[in-house]
């Protein structure tokens, strides 16, 4: 095994470089392991089966010396009867010539046959028997009085008709146990009377016989019972029981020419003792290996585990040293915050997850306002502190969700995500500013830093993350530059008029006071319709200075001019409106006229008696019929003087509305302290509908903010009668928009009001019918959070499901909406029944898909309805749609 070299630092001692080893490592050490026990077990299996193989050679080879035994007694066995048998038959042939007769034999026959007996003493007698072999017809013993009987127990050999043999039987003559052999042969002259020899064999002379020592043999009998016995090569006439033996320890070989079988067996321990004669000679060299084989196996378990510590240790430090990199690369040195790299990090993944979930994600740019004079005071080194104070206030104020990042200097960068509401951002901005206003001690002094905060709302504001920081950093200049900041004024939000490029300078203000006087500056009226006539009901007063050949609009200009050219113009709207609102009364038109105030307006002490001394000029307009609109911009609403003029003008009939709700931050509980009789919606909201239909969440949210608090919702930015079709369906009081009427001059007003009639709009587009899709959404996911049950729309009463098959052909990808659009009402029937008996995780889980498809099912519905769009204009070579020119705020 190859050898890690580790360099470690001095800082880690030999004895702290073991590390605990991973799951994978554990795994690896477990599989060697195994790899080892597994070799170790096959090993041994291998002995194990050549220890069995040696008992099985060994049980063999005694079986086969056995059977060797066996077969040599079997053949002495034959050679001896044989040698008594071949003498029988020589007695025979000499006693019985040919032509022998079958008298009795004569006394020289007789003299012959004993003769014959004294040459063979073995021979016991000769006998003439009958035909049928059971009598003695002639005997050279004495003859009894009557035949003898012959035993009938003697069994002719086989291939051998003429030789018997007995059984062994006990001969008193003899006083010895003998085996009787008989010879007979058929007389040549009567086939009916047989000759016989006959011969008593001592079983004793068996003892003579060659028989191995090894095994017990056994002289078995036609009947294959025992009638002699050899143990340890000596004959025997007792001994144990065949039986004793097991099966496979017993062999039988045939005897030759004779009805017996030699039986040979052998105890157990006698292959056992062989086998273990082997084993023993092959078990050391065995145990051996195996052994070596698990040291082996442990050393190297040890070694592999001790190598991994150490590179886990090193990884360990390794890791540790490049997070620490990573974390100086992408974090603030001074704060510990994530800088700007660190940010893009955060951001992408903060985007990613307000998709997903379809939460907003405030993003705020927040400069110092006072930190350059901290710096020249106090020194560098004390306005290090402040940051690194600021940084700590500001990482306690905001949730644990949410991000704060340095970008340099006195800049930070704030991520909230998961807000459900304005209220949610309410509470964190009012957390923020109490920490920041809270006072700093620098040097043993009591030092307060304002703050100026931009924030943009992902994704109404949709771009990446440096466009949406742009926005942020437009909107906080925004708020920096206003003048007598108070309370929530520290706060701007982001909307597309911030950021215009601007015409003002110090001549551009003197141009603009002549402009007034010499009449260059003209009003333009922007009819708003009632919802509940179809008819015109009102003006909006919108400025207009026409300079150097062209018509410029307020946005252009008016972050150029000052206290006194905003106040002057305030004075000329005003005055010029009421003047021309008073002509058509007399004409008979019964209209209100909506002019914009400025915040330097209502910051005027006589603001409040001006607009009473401007309208008692024109008697014949009642009070009711003037709306004065002021920004949704904090620190005016909540001066003492602002509000006071403004109770007084409310006070007097005089109708305040709150201009471009949602253009900036306000929360509802404020609003609703607020005198006012009317919120306009501001025009941004709407004008990106039809691109961008997941919006219609924004805009329900404030027409629900104005029917909580009582008062008329005005809507700007109606520019299409898909916009007119789907506010038809809310309880809109107003709608304002090119759809209605682009700005009139005043002598075009009175037969537009005349003539207009609202018409019912174009129902045919999918934004009324994805609000009523949104709604059941909502609906579902309310069910999930609030623990409600909710009313489940099927799929084939969706109207975004009547309005996909109608424009199936036109519609892009159509196929994927449908199949999106479906899954959005499956999981939304899946939430109905788990809210029945599922668990609170399989709730959240659904609601989470649910939430996922519904985004992209408005986000492809959004491309799918453009390219649509796009592909008729081309058609037709007309633009496929033109978007409100940015009106003024204040005239």
């Amino acid at each position: 095994m190859s050898t890690i070299q580790i360099f470690l630092p001095k800082s880690y001692p030999l004895t702290m470089i073991t590390a605990p080893l991973t799951a994978t490592q554990r795994r690896t050490l477990w599989q060697v392991g195994i790899a080892f026990m597994l070799l170790t077990s096959l090993l041994t299996a291998l002995y194990i089966q050549q220890s069995q193989h040696l008992h099985r050679v060994a049980a063999e080879k005694i079986k086969l010396h056995a059977a060797l035994s066996a077969q040599s007694a079997a053949l002495q066995v034959a050679a001896v009867f044989n040698k008594y048998f071949d003498n029988l038959v020589y007695v025979g042939n000499v006693l019985l010539p040919q032509n022998a007769g079958v008298q009795a034999p004569s006394t020289r026959t007789l003299e012959q046959v004993q003769i014959l007996r004294a040459q063979h003493p073995n021979i016991t007698a000769f006998n003439l028997q009958n035909s049928s072999g059971d009598r003695i017809l002639w005997s050279t013993l004495p003859q009894p009085s009557r035949p003898i009987e012959l035993a009938n127990d003697f069994t002719p050999l086989p291939g051998h008709p003429n030789r018997l043999v007995g059984k062994l039987h006990y001969a008193q003559r003899m006083h010895a146990r003998v085996i009787t052999m008989r010879y007979r042969v058929h007389n040549a002259g009567d086939a009916h009377s047989f000759f016989s020899v006959g011969s008593p064999i001592n079983i004793m002379s068996l003892d003579t016989l060659t028989i191995p020592s090894n095994y017990d043999l056994f002289l078995l009998d036609a009947q294959h019972v025992p009638f002699a016995f050899f143990r340890q090569g000596k004959l025997s006439l007792s001994g144990p029981s065949l039986q004793s033996f097991p099966s496979d320890n017993q062999v039988y070989e045939p005897v030759p020419g004779y009805p017996w079988t030699i039986a040979a067996g052998w105890p157990s321990s006698l292959a056992e003792q062989a086998w273990w004669d082997e084993e023993k000679r092959l078990l050391p060299n065995n145990i051996g290996i195996v052994l070596g084989l698990l040291g082996i196996g442990a050393f190297t378990l040890f070694l592999l585990a001790r190598e991994m510590r150490l590179r886990n240790r090193q990884e360990e430090i390794l890791i540790d040293e490049r997070d620490h990199q990573k974390k100086r690369a992408i974090h603030d040195a001074l704060t510990g915050l994530p800088n700007r790299d660190g940010l893009r990090l955060v951001f992408v993944q903060a985007l990613a997850r307000s998709d997903r979930q379809e939460q907003l994600l405030a993003v705020g740019f927040l400069d110092l306002d006072d930190f350059k004079p901290v710096n020249d005071t106090y020194g560098h080194a004390a306005g290090d502190d402040l940051l690194q104070e600021m940084a700590r206030r500001l990482q306690n104020a905001v949730r644990r969700a949410d991000t704060v990042a340095r970008l340099g200097g006195d800049e930070f960068i704030l991520l909230l995500e998961g807000l459900r509401s304005m209220d949610e951002l309410d509470l964190v901005l009012a957390r923020l500013q109490t920490t920041i206003t809270q006072p700093f001690y620098i040097q043993g002094e009591v030092v307060s830093i304002r703050a100026s905060l931009g924030l943009t709302l992902y994704p109404f504001d949709e771009g990446d993350a440096d466009l949406l920081l742009r926005h942020a950093d437009q909107a906080m200049y925004a708020a920096k530059i206003r003048s007598g900041r108070e309370s929530e004024g520290w706060v701007q939000l982001y909307h597309p008029d911030i950021g215009s490029v601007s015409m003002g300078d110090e001549m551009l203000r003197r141009d603009f006071l002549r402009a007034l006087a010499s009449g260059a500056v003209t009003l333009r009226y922007q009819p708003l319709v009632a919802m509940a006539t179809d008819r015109v009901a009102g003006l909006e007063a919108l400025t207009r200075w026409h300079r150097e050949g062209r018509e410029v609009s307020p946005d252009k200009f008016l972050s150029s001019l000052g206290v006194r050219e905003r106040q002057a113009m305030g004075r000329f709207v005003l005055q010029k409106g009421l003047q021309q609102l008073a002509q058509w009364r007399e004409t008979g038109l019964d209209l209100f006229l909506s002019i914009n105030v400025t915040p330097e307006e209502l910051d005027q002490p006589g603001f409040a008696d001006t607009v009473f001394g401007i309208l008692a000029a024109y008697p014949s307009v009642p009070p009711k019929s003037l709306v004065l609109e002021v920004l949704e911009i904090g620190e005016i609403l909540e001066q003492e003087a602002a509000l006071e003029h403004l109770q007084r003008l409310r006070g007097a009939g005089i109708k305040i509305a709150l201009d471009d709700v949602g253009s900036a931050y306000a929360s509802r509980l404020r609003l609703k302290n607020l005198p006012i009789d009317e919120i306009k919606i501001d025009q941004g909201f709407i004008r990106e509908l039809s691109n961008k239909p997941q919006d219609l969440i924004f805009v329900e949210s404030l027409v629900n903010l104005g029917l909580a608090m009582g008062v008329l919702i005005t809507v700007e930015g109606v520019e299409t009668e898909a916009h007119i079709a789907l506010l038809r369906e809310m309880k809109i009081n107003y709608l304002q928009g090119y759809a209605i009427a682009r700005p009139l001059e005043a002598k075009a007003v009175a037969d537009f009001v005349r003539s207009f009639v609202l018409g019912a709009g174009d129902a045919d587009t999918p934004m009324l019918a994805l609000y009523q899709h949104l709604g059941w959404v909502r609906a579902a996911a309310e069910s999930v959070m609030n623990h409600q049950g909710h009313e489940h729309m099927e799929l084939a009463d969706c109207p975004i499901t009547t309005w996909l098959h109608a424009h199936a052909s036109e519609l892009p990808e159509v196929e994927t909406l449908l199949a999106e659009h479906e899954t959005v009402h499956i999981l939304g029937r899946e939430i109905l029944q788990v809210r029945q008996s599922g668990t609170r995780e399989e709730l959240h889980l659904l609601l989470g898909q649910l939430h996922g498809h519904s985004h992209r099912f408005q986000e492809g519905l959004g491309q799918a309805v453009k390219a649509m769009r796009d592909n008729a204009a081309a058609r037709t070579g007309r633009p496929c749609g033109e978007t409100q020119r940015t009106k003024s705020r204040t005239g």
